[in-house]
């Protein structure tokens, strides 16, 4: 379902991006994880069209995305770091707009269950400025499922959510697993091992380790390593590799 070539992205002189090559499959929920700067966002933001690689190919479900930039956006749902709300409208018409765009049938039924599903109906009429943090990442959630997509691609998912509302988002992405593709950015290991079939370990613009729990595991060689783990040990030869380097 998505295709990433020899993707590259550069900003003047800074090359965000080197060589990033994936495979992920229809119904794989897919992790990405790596330390502040390492080029997560600036990824998913190519994948779902917002910005444009220096060189590479992207394919979505066999599209390429330079060729197909409309049919592609309409397979997708993204949610982004920071998600930018239109605080001067009410959760309920937030949704239908977005609903509008995408062309949802029966749009009153679908917002309502999205907003009933993550804790928003009671407040349905009120306007998005008045909304906590919390509040406001489960309606961008909610706004990233209004058209049904077939790819969701999660940037940092639970932050800013409490614990109960946390464990629903999980629950959610659990139950999707398998029906729609999935990929996630996080900093929170324990979730990218809870969640994912797979993860890839970004360092520095480089995917520097790609594969199941059990498949990172063997590469560092502790059979019982956690994510965190894993991700310390990879990380720390990365850094031992350019200082030696240098």
């Amino acid at each position: 379902m998505i295709e990433v070539i020899n993707l590259e992205k550069r900003f003047n002189d800074f090359l965000a991006l080197k060589k990033i090559n994936l495979k992920i499959s229809k119904g794989e929920c897919f992790g990405l994880v790596g330390p502040n700067g390492a080029g997560k966002t600036t990824l998913l933001r190519i994948l779902c069209g917002a910005l444009k690689p220096t060189s590479g190919i992207v394919k979505i479900n066999g599209y390429n995305i330079a060729e197909h930039e409309i049919k592609v956006k309409s397979m997708l749902g993204y949610l982004p770091e920071e998600p930018n709300l239109y605080e001067r409208l009410t959760a309920r018409s937030f949704l239908y707009f977005f609903a509008d765009l995408y062309g949802v049938e029966n749009k009153e039924a679908t917002a309502e269950k999205l907003l009933r599903f993550f804790g928003l109906y009671e407040r349905a009429d009120d306007r998005i400025s008045a909304f906590s943090k919390g509040m406001r990442q489960r309606l961008a959630i909610a706004r990233a499922l209004i058209h049904d997509p077939e790819i969701l691609l999660l940037d940092e998912p639970t932050m800013g959510l409490d614990p109960s509302s946390a464990m629903l988002l999980r629950n959610y992405i659990k139950k999707l697993k398998g029906e729609k593709t999935i990929l996630i950015c996080t900093h929170y290991m324990p979730e990218a091992e809870m969640l994912c079939d797979r993860i890839a370990i970004i360092y520095s613009g480089e995917i520097i380790a790609t594969g199941s729990l059990e498949q990172l595991r063997k590469i560092v060689n502790n059979y019982k390593a956690s994510l965190e783990e894993i991700f310390i040990a990879l990380v720390g030869k990365q850094n031992d590799n350019f200082q030696a380097r240098a």
